[in-house]
């Protein structure tokens, strides 16, 4: 069982949650429903978790200016840490999507006394995955479940959730930490280097969950090999993190383990992809001229190389499917074989949205630049000197249109347009250094 404690004292850059949530319980307004609104990464379920543990907790405590926080020692708090506390429930998608078998699920135990703790708690994460049917079916659970039972839905918006569910929901916003707060976290908590807490900063996105998980890897040296070399890195770099993922499945013992592991390429990260990736857009943007070609033939070399990765990831289930159709329906395989589909493919997308993620922040941190803020906002801060030229060649306007058109791509990527297209215009009109 893991040692680690589960407690708003170890939540970091979310205080003003911590406060909200501990003065929830001490002052004995417990909300039946908290919806947890912020990006991800940003500490969402560990706060659910603390939570959690708070209302479980045998022995709460005040300390750090909090009203209240659980105590991470007695039985309740080492049980949840563990991930084995029976009233505490983390539900999560089945393929795509919560369905609505498990909402019926977890209605029939809703019904039920909490076995050790003092309340049924149900984290639902993320609860955007929620469909239709599943987004009904709790709203009534919400409306008939019994004072005992907390649910903590869990999402990247609140327009993501059913207005009915959303207006029965205590809001709890997580804010998105700045750079230089994860920067200073990285130091502190992993004793880094300022240069390497500004390339776990940035590798990450500015993703604070991520870049505390990178800080614990070796990362290599970051090197310039230009355009030339750089796109054909990034392109391996997706070949490679397809034979990791493949190695993972081929360990898939069962339909619902098939199912787990298919799911993870979304929420997890492979280190030299995110390195690769990040050289690459920084040789995109400083070259001193693109080649007229180079815009159509790296659009089609890199969907055709996702399109191939994930076909290899699909087939390294084969072998588990090909079993199961000894003991399963074909409904059920074909509905598995659906889900791991959508999944895969979802992957896909993801690194698609990733790539222009990557672009945005490096003319984002140009405008910032170009503006007269402070060094200290850069995402890229490793990487200064070069978002200093770039905002000495481009002026305010032309950042703040190369700006929109991302967003624009990524929107258009969302309505499935065309990805070859739309990363083909996307490159033509912010690749190179303008003149």
């Amino acid at each position: 069982m893991s040692t680690s404690k589960v407690c708003f004292r170890n939540l970091l850059l979310q205080d003003t949650v911590a406060r909200q949530l501990s003065y929830s319980f001490s002052s004995g307004r417990i909300a039946q429903t908290y919806l947890f609104a912020g990006s991800e990464s940003t500490g969402r379920l560990p706060a659910a978790r603390s939570f959690a543990a708070l209302l479980q907790c045998e022995k709460p405590v005040t300390l750090d200016g909090l009203a209240a926080d659980a105590c991470g020692v007695c039985e309740s708090c080492r049980r949840i840490a563990g991930d084995s506390h029976p009233d505490v429930t983390v539900i999560r998608p089945d393929g795509t999507e919560i369905r609505i078998d498990q909402v019926r699920a977890l209605q029939e135990t809703a019904a039920l006394k909490p076995g050790t703790g003092r309340w049924l708690i149900f984290i639902l994460d993320p609860a955007d995955r929620l469909n239709q049917s599943s987004a009904n079916s709790l709203l009534k659970i919400l409306e008939e479940a019994p004072s005992h039972v907390v649910f903590i839905l869990i999402a990247r918006e609140t327009g993501a959730i059913l207005p009915t569910v959303l207006s029965r929901s205590e809001i709890v916003r997580f804010a998105s930490p700045s750079p230089s707060e994860i920067r200073a976290v990285l130091a502190e908590k992993h004793a880094l280097s300022a240069e390497a807490a500004a390339i776990c900063c940035s590798l990450s996105e500015g993703r604070l969950g991520q870049s505390l998980l990178l800080a614990e890897f070796s990362l290599a040296e970051t090197v310039s090999p230009g355009l030339k070399y750089s796109h054909a890195n990034f392109l391996n770099a997706i070949e490679a993190t397809s034979r990791y993922w493949q190695d993972i499945f081929a360990g898939a013992t069962s339909l619902e383990d098939a199912l787990r592991l298919a799911a993870r390429p979304c929420h997890e990260f492979y280190p030299p992809l995110l390195a690769n990736r990040k050289e690459f857009c920084r040789s995109l943007i400083m070259a001193v001229a693109l080649p007229a070609s180079f815009p159509i033939l790296f659009a089609d070399m890199l969907t055709g190389r996702l399109d191939s990765a994930v076909r290899a990831m699909q087939k390294s289930f084969e072998p588990l499917l090909a079993e199961a159709k000894k003991a399963y329906p074909a409904a059920v395989l074909k509905d598995v074989e659906g889900a791991i589909d959508s999944l895969l493919h979802g992957w896909s997308g993801q690194q698609l949205e990733e790539l222009l993620l990557c672009l945005l922040n490096w003319h984002s941190d140009a405008l910032k630049v170009a503006c007269g803020a402070d060094e200290s906002l850069l995402l890229n801060l490793d990487r200064k000197e070069d978002i200093i030229t770039l905002a000495a060649v481009d002026d305010v306007a032309l950042l703040r249109a190369q700006i929109e058109l991302v967003g624009k791509s990524v929107g258009l990527l969302r309505r499935h347009v065309q990805p070859a297209l739309v990363i083909e215009n996307l490159i033509t009109q912010i690749g190179g250094l303008e003149p």
